[in-house]
């Protein structure tokens, strides 16, 4: 039996995520999730006009920004 075919894709493990997902995971307003991507605290992606994250990234930045 193959257990391949029942394990998530890359894309389906680290989904690409909007600003309001985003925000709302973090318990943030979308003006704050602004502010630490223009000063580079959490990647993103533009595609087109739209800004996407991916969720790993976004747990990555979460990890940096931890005090103590």
């Amino acid at each position: 039996m193959d257990t391949k075919a029942s394990e998530p894709t890359a894309d389906e493990a680290n989904p690409m995520l909007t600003e309001k997902q985003v925000a709302a995971f973090l318990s943030v307003t979308p003006r704050h999730l602004y502010s630490w991507r223009m000063a580079g605290f959490i990647p993103y992606y533009k595609i087109g006009r739209a800004i996407r994250f991916r969720k790993a990234e976004v747990d990555e930045a979460l990890a940096r920004m931890r005090v103590g």
